[in-house]
């Protein structure tokens, strides 16, 4: 996978073209008004952040050494796990905050931020990546999609079964995630303004 390059065009491609769609359709009949711009360029900027969150300590490594190094941990934290994609949630509150000024709408961002985060992992996943999704539980790397990487003489039918219906689940769940807290801040097929609550 190309970073940053794929994980911002899987981003654009499965989590948010909705909002592009929706938004696109308003300009065109001209109900798109100035302060709308801000909505939609916060949510593309905090998605497109958090897609590429789990690899934040290439960043560092790249400040501080100059090459990108060990990408999937900070210290013995491995970056590359649930627990550490869940700070997207909390992270994307924070603008969610600042942009709508209401918990529902903050939160709807927080989740809209995690799903990008959980694209991140699924997508390093499929190739062939080292994600310890259950850090601190399970501290070893596994794979939710051994039918890209193996056959099923490989891994035995019953993990191969198992870890392919969690893989896909996982995934329909982070796009249902991505286009449900999308719609509900009015990023949906069709454009609803914001309009603040009393």
């Amino acid at each position: 996978m190309p970073y940053p390059a794929g994980h911002l065009i899987f981003f654009v491609l499965l989590l948010f073209p909705v909002a592009i769609y929706g938004f696109a359709k308003a300009f065109r009949k001209g109900k798109i008004q100035r302060s709308d711009w801000w909505y939609f360029l916060v949510l593309f900027a905090t998605g497109s952040f958090f897609s590429l969150f789990p690899d934040i300590s290439a960043v560092f490594n790249m400040i501080l050494y100059g090459s990108r190094g060990d990408h999937c941990s900070i210290g013995s934290v491995p970056t590359h796990s649930f627990v550490f994609a869940g700070i997207a949630f909390i992270g994307g509150i924070i603008p969610g905050m600042v942009l709508y000024r209401q918990w529902n709408k903050a939160l709807a961002v927080g989740v809209f931020a995690l799903a990008s985060s959980f694209l991140h992992l699924i997508l390093d996943d499929m190739d062939k990546g080292v994600i310890t999704y259950l850090y601190p539980l399970y501290n070893e790397p596994f794979s939710l999609y051994p039918f890209m990487t193996s056959t099923l003489s490989q891994t035995g039918i019953l993990y191969y079964t198992i870890t392919s219906i969690f893989g896909v689940l996982l995934f329909v769940l982070v796009v249902m995630m991505s286009f449900l807290s999308l719609r509900y801040l009015g990023f949906g097929l069709r454009y609803d303004p914001f309009k603040a609550e009393p």
